[in-house]
């Protein structure tokens, strides 16, 4: 589920925009109310994982791909040992998506599917 969970983070940020609007227009505005229910309920499973798909299906079949499955690719980390920490804010649901803001860009994030305030966490890179 740690896909599915990459997925919710690609969502969230986009959310602030008009993904409602949009959504309403391509018949998923049901898809995506069970989205954020689950998402504030913390469930990352089947049911969410397929309505996922069918949200992305729904933005591809009107020229926008990609909606929470992104672009795929490979850059190798540079830097040598240690294991450096900052701190960021997180995503408040129950069962998180991995999306980060770093603590100190600006006001408290919220999230755009819930509503809800993130939490302060230590990320270790």
């Amino acid at each position: 589920m740690e896909l599915v969970a990459e997925r919710i983070g690609r969502l969230c940020r986009q959310a602030g925009g008009q993904l409602r609007e949009h959504a309403g227009r391509y018949g998923v505005a049901e898809v995506l109310d069970r989205i954020v229910d689950a998402v504030g309920q913390g469930r990352l499973d089947g049911q969410l994982e397929e309505d996922l798909d069918r949200l992305d299906g729904a933005f591809a079949r009107n020229g926008i791909d990609g909606l929470t499955t992104g672009v795929r690719g490979f850059e190798p980390w540079l830097g040598g040992g240690g294991h450096p920490a900052v701190l960021a804010w997180g995503c408040p649901s129950p069962g998180p998506c991995p999306r980060k803001v770093p603590v100190g860009d600006g006001d408290r994030p919220v999230c755009e599917l819930t509503g809800t305030p993130f939490v302060e966490s230590r990320t270790t890179l």
